[in-house]
């Protein structure tokens, strides 16, 4: 079901309720991805909604009845919402400290709906960078997942060799904020998207936090496929 969020560049989504469950203990908040692809590397999409939200689907996947969906800014929009959309929230200030505080207010109202004490974040690909900006300003995140993320957006961008981010937060320089909160990272062994170096900064400043390479896993495959089984292996099953 829709979730009304504070902020009308952003559309939200979560499970209709078992009974009970408006007393969740925690509810797991799955945040999108970058979204759309760029066709090259100097020409951004014109809509940033996914063309195949793979992250809907692992949301939809999780077998909690306290489980959330959340779209980053200016994604899912009409037509004359978006034109009204800031280009720069899907493009060089993606992870602002704007885009930021927003998803971080679309969380809370989240758990008033489902009356959590506490939030999971799961975000794949700029969803697990975007996710783990939100952890590090919250006290009430109790596991964060990452999937296929660039965990250091500034080595992420200079791998690849593509314009700095330099309207975005980087997650590496918020890490330390992250030391008390359980973490799994998974990250595909073939993913040339974002390769496992771009990550490196990002872990070597978290304490205990799991790290799981998928041998035969790359940017896309095979991560809404096994989500299940990813899912019990991270710290949402703790």
């Amino acid at each position: 079901m829709p979730v009304e969020v504070p902020d009308a560049r952003l559309r939200a989504f979560a499970k209709r309720t078992a009974p009970g469950a408006g007393n969740a203990p925690r509810v797991t908040v799955y945040v999108e991805s970058d979204g759309a692809p760029w066709r090259f590397p100097d020409e951004p999409p014109s809509d940033p909604t996914p063309v195949k939200p793979l992250v809907l689907r692992m949301a939809i996947a999780d077998p909690s009845p306290a489980a959330a969906y959340l779209g980053r800014p200016c994604q899912y929009l009409h037509e004359a919402d978006l034109r009204k959309c800031d280009p720069e929230l899907w493009m060089r200030g993606r992870f602002s400290n704007e885009a930021v505080a927003a998803m971080s207010l679309a969380v809370d109202q989240i758990k008033r709906i489902y009356g959590a004490a506490e939030v999971n974040l799961v975000g794949y690909s700029g969803g697990g960078a975007m996710a783990a900006l939100i952890a590090a300003r919250r006290s009430d995140v109790s596991c964060l997942v990452t999937v296929a993320a660039p965990l250091d957006t500034r080595a992420w961008t200079d791998t690849l060799r593509v314009s700095r981010l330099d309207l975005s937060l980087n997650p590496a320089d918020a890490a330390d904020k992250l030391r008390n909160v359980r973490q799994t990272h998974f990250r595909g062994v073939g993913d040339k998207v974002v390769p496992l170096a771009t990550s490196r900064r990002f872990l070597e400043r978290v304490t205990g936090a799991t790290v799981i390479d998928k041998e035969t896993f790359d940017h896309r495959c095979c991560w809404d496929d096994a989500w299940k089984d990813l899912r019990r292996a991270s710290c949402l099953a703790q």
